[in-house]
């Protein structure tokens, strides 16, 4: 089975007052609304007029399983659909892991097919959230249409068992091994109680004392069964203070951090990672890194999603570090700075089914204002490797297109229906180079027809965002 490289990010952005000095230069916000429609609203700075991809959703399969061996030339559990499972649902449907239940043995498969079915059906299972019509990214989640068809056959057919003779090899990971020389975890076990999500951040010291770049990342979490995902962000020493009075505030181990890794401080704050369950390898693309500079600490944000019982977790983070790389690469977050101060604010009015905000920027300005004199690759071509969006709860899709010369060149990603519990940064087969005279377009669309009131830029539940990352090297 290919390694995972799907990373999950949660919530920062390119900061900046409205008018400050040094501020990446931007178009405006593109936003439009449509009431009462499915129908995606064109911005009128939008050059591409293609249509958002859709997604057909059928009647779930829901037939209850007999346990028969089968006909022979029928499909079977174990000569059939073993490998499926195992493959693109078992990383994540194993015991003591995140997912309800386990689906590594026939007994299991059978007994929860009736449950797993349905969201096969629709797609939302395994969860995979990138369009395929957009890019070709290195490890893809999702159930081809055959594997799909074949789940869903064999489930209408109930369940044959078939002869365990037939069954696959176990699944082998062909990712090499990793030499992690970092590991930073929670100094004290923590017992999250918040329902149904609890989101924590704890402050690490970072303790190389040399600037060092990060090839690789991962996670080992105390407690699979309440750790949904972490990410992690690198606090710079000169940013520290803010952070440092956020986590002596709160008389607990570490602070509550629903969005960044800390209110008002959190863009200002650099990406490092993130980890998701099923993710099987944490290797940035090869001869790439990320600085990280001594006296740095390292904000791991928890997202739990406690059971009902106490659990204590004590996850740990793990960091492969070299002294240098080929290729300098950054983690880019980036939005419209005018949304963060209301100027323009990104309103998304209540009532309303399809509210788009977007806006365009060229990713040197982007780096230029976050590393200021220690940027690289400023007025260069650079190479993207790795894409992502993010909203918030009310979020209905989003992409990210690079333009050139006003026209689309290439899609980095498209997600056409946007679920906040499957967000993440993918990377791509081939990396696509983004010239400097290029521009990157932000796309978010919003369903707010449910809500009772106007929702606008912001760090907690009730409040939105639209965010997109990139990940980019050097040539």
């Amino acid at each position: 089975m290919s390694r995972a490289r799907s990373f999950v990010f949660t919530l920062a952005a390119l900061a900046a007052c409205n008018g400050s000095p040094g501020a990446p230069s931007t178009e405006g916000d593109a936003s439009t609304t449509t009431a009462g429609t499915d129908t995606p609203a064109t911005a009128t700075n939008d050059a591409s007029t293609d249509p958002a991809p859709t997604t057909t959703v059928d009647d779930p399969t829901t037939t209850v399983p007999t346990g028969t061996t089968g006909d022979p030339s029928g499909l079977t559990y174990y000569r059939d659909i073993k490998a499926i499972l195992d493959g693109k649902c078992a990383t994540c449907h194993r015991p003591g892991d995140i997912a309800p239940f386990s689906l590594t043995n026939y007994d299991e498969a059978s007994m929860f097919a009736p449950i797993f079915a349905p969201s096969v059906e629709d797609r939302t299972m395994p969860p995979w959230p990138p369009g395929a019509d957009c890019n070709d990214f290195a490890s893809d989640r999702a159930l081809t249409e055959d594997e799909r068809a074949r789940v869903l056959e064999w489930v209408a057919a109930g369940a044959p068992e078939g002869d365990p003779d037939d069954a696959p090899p176990a699944p082998d990971d062909d990712a090499p091994s990793i030499a992690y020389d970092v590991q930073i975890g929670l100094s004290e076990p923590f017992t999250p109680t918040q329902l149904p999500d609890d989101y924590r951040c704890f402050l690490l010291d970072w303790p190389k004392d040399q600037p060092t770049y990060a090839t690789a990342f991962t996670i080992e979490p105390g407690a699979r069964e309440v750790v949904h995902h972490v990410i992690a962000f690198i606090i710079p020493p000169d940013e520290l203070a803010d952070f440092e009075a956020l986590d002596a505030a709160d008389p607990g181990p570490g602070y509550p951090c629903y969005g960044g890794p800390g209110g008002e401080a959190s863009p200002r704050a650099q990406w490092l990672g993130a980890w998701v369950p099923g993710a099987s390898s944490g290797a940035l693309p090869e001869g790439t890194g990320i600085l990280v500079k001594p006296g740095s600490k390292i904000a791991m944000q928890m997202h739990y999603h406690p059971n009902g019982a106490p659990v204590a977790d004590q996850s740990t983070i793990m960091v492969r570090t070299a002294e240098s790389v080929a290729r300098p690469a950054y983690l880019l977050p980036f939005a419209h700075p005018g949304w963060m101060v209301d100027a323009p604010a990104m309103t998304i009015p209540a009532g309303e089914a399809d509210v788009m905000h977007s806006f365009t920027i060229d990713l040197g300005s982007v780096i230029s204002y976050l590393y200021k004199d220690e940027a690289v690759g400023v007025g260069e071509p650079l190479l993207a490797h790795m894409a992502g969006v993010h909203m918030h709860t009310r979020g209905a899709r989003a992409s990210l297109v690079v333009e050139s010369g006003g026209a689309p060149e290439a899609c980095l990603i498209d997600v056409p229906r946007w679920d906040f519990n499957w967000q993440g940064i993918y990377e791509f087969a081939e990396p696509i180079t983004i010239e400097p005279s290029d521009v990157v377009r932000l796309e978010c669309h919003f369903d707010n027809s449910s809500g009772d009131a106007s929702l606008k830029w912001g760090e907690g539940t009730e409040d939105e965002m639209c965010l997109g990352m990139i990940y980019v090297s050097t040539p």
